[in-house]
């Protein structure tokens, strides 16, 4: 097989790991090329040969010699052989982190070509592709998996990952100033000592949980509530833990027989620091070069105000903080900047937590080389799979959006992107030419081309790799740092296998509101699926796993930030009732302003009333609502001059329910949802302006996803209040006359009729503000009578 480099392959690795369709969902994950045991290190004949040339000093050298023994794996595994029950039996357990290790190899040896002159730079470079392409050859089947291939051979593998890498490529790595950033990192005991003090992420990740501290967060009230008012997000409601017994608790034994000097500290109120570096508050130097992209500009002196908006400051203070978030007011016009805190909050616990495990498999190795013994030697610094951070995005250009913003953050100038072209093939916009003509015929609002511009394609996942100065995409599951999925593309997945999310520590989810349209279970499902006991071991080192992630405390150490445009009563509840975060968790919830409301957009000249029905509970509200309707809203449009009217819908369950009723009792109707065929949905709005449909059933997620500009419509009646707020205008001011049928133009008999229940209170103070929304909950009327517009 030849063995030449292929420069116009550049990008196109494809991870032969994840094409066996047979091994899906059945965990059989397994590295091609295994570690002789025998300790010789032995490989094939290609291999050898080339190793001998890149590292001759290196040759009787196993590649994963530096994680324990055998038998000190057997030692260390016995404490904890309750969990190992569940695996399937093995000789020894390997570690997670191979690749890594082998290329903490790469660099120290690059080190060492840079001290001793640069001509051997690029025989190093050379080698460190090769693991990198080794790295992807063994990548597991759970990355993004394709019909119609299949897994080659073993050989074809193992020689397409000895490939020399291309002249590009070879630029991009001949950086000997970053690999001395890469040793740079092997403090001292003292010195991470002082580190792990100040270090958010070892103040959040590095300790174990009190017995008190867990028994509160399990309790029914785990939180008590405060209030803080910050500039830009203003109203905040903090939940902290309820207090703890302020006697003095002395270690007690874990589950697993371990003691623990340490524990956690409950989260407190915030506090907003000005006039500091972005580098105090922990964050990689790297990335904050990459942060501040003015030439000539001193990352390490900038202070956070300087690098960041009002927003991007308040919110990275808390993120850094591993607090859960919740935020609702998300707009196409800051979404960029929300996506810049939560990409390099991400990348900034990925890098640390990489370093962590590449300095300890370093000091293993050490103790290795000096002979001392490491039966006395411990470092927990992993957990039971490798993936840590969870983005949930709902559209593959959301996600071409996080990989740009997670680049530009993390590679420097000659940083790589592997399988570049393969991602912006599947996940670029599609150019079509007709479409584009057809989208300039109609207007559609700017947030809709904010959302909808580029690939709309709602099932994907992706698994991204983070290196010094790599960012590999389409990793296996398992050989991931970070996960990219939507919650269909997830839940396709979860059906064969789940314990890709048993280490989750980071979770995001962006644009909750757009996840709401497409399909709300689908988001349930990924929960109920998060730090479940896994099925198979995975080439887990069980010695290096964290003993609260061994203890099942993992989702206590979870951080969820929750972004949304819309507040979401369900989107409230997962973040109350899924989130038990011990850092605490804030919930921003501000007034709407009668300047903010949408109501004022009505531009027609339009009286709206607002009925209000009684329901005692949000489950029987459904029920409730339509009895409401139907008995004293609906027969009101059997008279002849209530023709023409839109019924709007936001959930399809009404619809389908009010359709019935409407078949039943033998009214004029059409009907329009996102189900309905084009040909069928032009046909029905063509009748609808004729008169020949007294009523059209519309319902919001066909109005979310096509926006379409009704014409015709005389009364309009909301049966449940818009999710959107912008959508009640938009509507109501398509009763203006140049919509109209020509018989109704000018008499200016329109009417608008809206139903609400105590329940609907976050969608009524979104459309008439929070002051108004307040009195007619609570007033003795149950209707209110709005008139907007004209002159």
């Amino acid at each position: 097989m030849a063995r030449g480099r292929r420069g116009s392959n550049r990008g196109n690795y494809k991870n032969h790991g994840s094409r066996n369709t047979s091994s899906r969902g059945r965990g059989n994950f397994k590295n091609k090329r295994k570690p002789n045991r025998d300790g010789g290190g032995r490989k094939d004949a290609a291999s050898d040969s080339k190793r001998q040339k890149l590292q001759p000093e290196k040759e009787s050298v196993p590649i994963l010699e530096e994680s324990s023994s055998s038998s000190e794996s057997e030692v260390e595994v016995k404490p904890y052989t309750q969990l190992l029950s569940m695996f399937k039996s093995g000789n020894r357990a390997q570690q997670v982190l191979t690749s890594d290790e082998e290329e903490s190899e790469d660099i120290e040896s690059d080190d060492k070509s840079v001290v001793n002159g640069s001509g051997n730079e690029e025989e190093n470079v050379s080698e460190l592709e090769d693991e990198e392409m080794e790295e992807e050859d063994e990548g597991s089947s759970l990355g993004i998996q394709e019909d119609g291939e299949v897994e080659d051979h073993e050989e074809e593998i193992e020689g397409e990952s000895e490939e020399e890498p291309s002249v590009d490529e070879e630029e991009s790595e001949e950086d000997p100033s970053g690999n001395d950033e890469e040793l740079e990192e092997e403090p001292s005991d003292d010195e991470e000592e002082a580190v792990s003090s100040t270090d958010p992420y070892h103040l959040h990740y590095e300790r174990e949980m009190s017995e008190s501290l867990l028994e509160i967060l399990t309790s029914p009230k785990p939180y008590e509530t405060q209030e803080q008012n910050w500039k830009a997000l203003g109203r905040m409601v903090v939940h902290l833990p309820a207090k703890i017994d302020t006697k003095i608790e002395k270690p007690k034994v874990a589950l697993l027989g371990e003691t623990t000097e340490k524990y956690v500290i409950p989260g407190t109120l915030p506090q907003l620091r000005t006039g500091i570096p972005l580098v105090d508050y922990g964050v990689k130097s790297q990335l904050c070069a990459n942060v501040d992209k003015r030439p000539l500009s001193d990352s390490s002196t900038q202070t956070v105000e300087e690098l960041f908006t009002p927003l991007q400051h308040e919110l990275f203070s808390l993120t850094n903080e591993y607090r859960d978030i919740y935020y609702p007011e998300m707009n196409h016009r800051n979404s960029d900047d929300i996506r810049t805190v939560y990409c390099l909050h991400s990348l900034n616990h990925v890098m640390k937590s990489r370093d962590k495990v590449l300095l300890h498999n370093a000091k293993l190795k050490k103790y290795k080389e000096d002979g001392q013994s490491t039966e006395d030697v411990e470092f927990r610094d992993q957990g039971l799979v490798r993936p840590r951070v969870l983005i949930i995005a709902p559209l593959r250009n959301s996600a071409v959006k996080i990989v740009e913003k997670m680049a530009s953050l993390l590679l420097p100038v000659k940083g790589q992107i592997i399988n570049k072209d393969r991602f912006y093939k599947e996940f670029g916009e599609e150019k079509d030419e007709e479409d584009k003509k057809d989208n300039k015929k109609s207007y559609k609002p700017e947030d809709f081309e904010a959302v909808f511009t580029g690939n709309t394609d709602d099932s994907f996942r992706i698994g991204i790799s983070v290196a010094k100065r790599t960012l590999k995409l389409y990793a296996g599951f398992y050989k991931a740092d970070i996960l990219i999925a939507s919650p269909l593309g997830a839940r396709t997945l979860l059906a064969e296998d789940f314990d890709f999310l048993c280490s989750i520590e980071v979770l995001v989810i962006d644009q909750t509101d757009i996840l709401y349209m497409q399909n709300w279970d689908h988001v349930l499902h990924i929960f109920q699926h998060l730090h479940l006991q896994p099925r198979e071991q995975h080439d887990t080192d069980l010695g290096r796993v964290r003993l609260w992630a061994l203890n099942g405390y993992s989702a206590h150490y979870r951080q969820n930030l929750i972004f949304s445009c819309v507040a979401l009563p369900e989107a409230a509840a997962l973040f109350s009732r899924r989130g038990t975060n011990f850092s605490g968790k804030v919930r921003v919830e501000n007034a709407v302003l009668p300047s903010a409301t949408t109501v004022c957009r009505v531009l027609v000249q339009l009286p709206q009333a607002f009925h209000r029905f009684p329901t005692p509970t949000a489950a029987q509200s459904a029920d409730d609502r339509f009895h409401f309707f139907t008995k004293k809203i609906l027969p009101q449009y059997r008279d002849q001059l209530m023709s023409n009217t839109l019924i709007y819908i936001p959930s399809y369950y009404d619809y389908v329910r009010l359709r019935n009723h409407l078949h039943k009792e033998e009214y004029n109707f059409g009907q329009a949802c996102e189900y309905t065929p084009d040909g069928k949905l032009a046909q029905v709005r063509n009748r609808f302006f004729l008169g020949k449909k007294r009523l059209l059933l519309y319902t919001e997620r066909l109005h979310f996803y096509r926006r379409l500009t009704l014409k015709g419509i005389h009364h309009i009646v909301f049966y449940q209040l818009p999710t959107f707020p912008n959508f009640y205008p938009e509507l109501c001011n398509l009763l203006q006359d140049a919509f109209q049928n020509p018989k109704y133009r000018g008499d200016g008999s329109q009417t608008c009729t809206v139903l609400y229940s105590t329940f609907d209170a976050p969608r009524l103070a979104a459309i008439v503000g929070s002051q108004r929304a307040a009195e007619m909950l609570t007033s003795d009327r149950p209707v209110h009578l709005f008139v907007s517009g004209g002159s």
